[in-house]
């Protein structure tokens, strides 16, 4: 994998994870599962038990998201993304950054201009050609 442009793309890697986090909690919260949730995902045990205690649905949202940008971040920087990605069952993220990726660079092609330039000079070079053969035709009579 190319290295170059990665923190853009690690930006986007960590809008979509948190996204998808704050969804996934938002489910947990409603079926009553929300701590057990976190501690399946490993965040539970880096968040203050006093916010645990409470179980705000808001506060839980932040503090989980932040947990999680800084493990990503670590993954990243220790060469484990992928991995960790599919242990909190988010690798779907990195392939959608990577069609991203693709697609982007598909519209960026461009024709070359050469081409264009020889064809615009073989079309005016056959236009003279046909003036030639219409001035053998046709005089001009003065």
């Amino acid at each position: 994998m190319k290295h170059g442009g990665f923190d853009e793309r690690l930006d986007g890697i960590l809008t979509r994870a948190a996204l998808r986090l704050q969804e996934r909690m938002r489910l947990a919260y409603f079926r009553g599962e929300l701590i057990s949730y976190l501690e399946k995902l490993g965040l539970a045990e880096e968040i203050d038990e006093e916010v645990l205690a409470r179980e705000s649905l808001l506060e839980l949202q932040d503090e989980a998201v932040l947990v999680l940008a800084r493990k990503v971040r670590y993954a990243r920087k220790q060469g484990y993304l992928k991995d960790y990605l599919k242990q909190v069952n988010m690798l779907e993220i990195l392939y959608l950054e990577k069609e991203k990726e693709k697609r982007s660079r598909s519209r960026l092609k461009s024709v070359p201009h050469v081409h264009a330039v020889a064809r615009e000079n073989r079309d005016s070079a056959q236009a003279a050609q046909d003036r030639q053969l219409r001035l053998q035709q046709f005089r001009i009579v003065k």
